[in-house]
Order: structure tokens, then C-alpha cells, then sequence
């Protein structure tokens, strides 16, 4: 079977900065499928802004240009 992901690690870390925080049994699990959605979301614009400046490759100045679009329309 196809490990899904670090559990136990993700605990740890939102432990760290969050340490008071009480979560429900699958909460690791949503916040994780959000991240991954996020990743997902960041990945195609950025390739979608390579692209339009007709590079094949994706690079760190191509991320950096949609990273602050990405982050408003996903903010809850």
C-alpha cells in the first residue's frame, strides 16, 4: 500500500505553532488535502505564467509572480 502522508509529523508541526490548539480526529487530514489543493493551484498558474513569457521551464521568478495572487484567492 502507497504511504499517503507524515501523519505524526504534521501533528508535530502544527503543534509547534499552535500548541493550545484542539483538533477533531481528521483535522491533519483536512489541512493537509487543502495544502496539497494549494500546491495544485500554485503549480498551474505558474506554468500558466511561463508560458505566456514563452519559457519551458518553470522557474523561481514565475512562482514568485502568482505566489501573492494565489495566496489571497485562497485565504479563507
Amino acid at each position: 500500500m502507497k504511504r499517503t502522508f507524515p501523519r505524526a509529523q504534521q501533528k508535530s508541526i502544527i503543534k509547534k505553532y499552535q500548541n493550545k490548539a484542539r483538533f477533531s480526529r481528521n483535522a491533519d487530514s483536512l489541512i493537509y488535502l487543502d495544502y496539497i489543493l494549494f500546491l495544485k493551484r500554485l503549480a498551474a498558474e505558474s506554468n500558466d505564467k511561463a508560458q505566456e513569457s514563452k519559457e519551458k521551464t518553470l522557474q523561481a521568478h514565475h512562482v514568485n509572480a502568482v505566489l501573492r495572487n494565489v495566496l489571497k484567492s485562497c485565504k479563507g
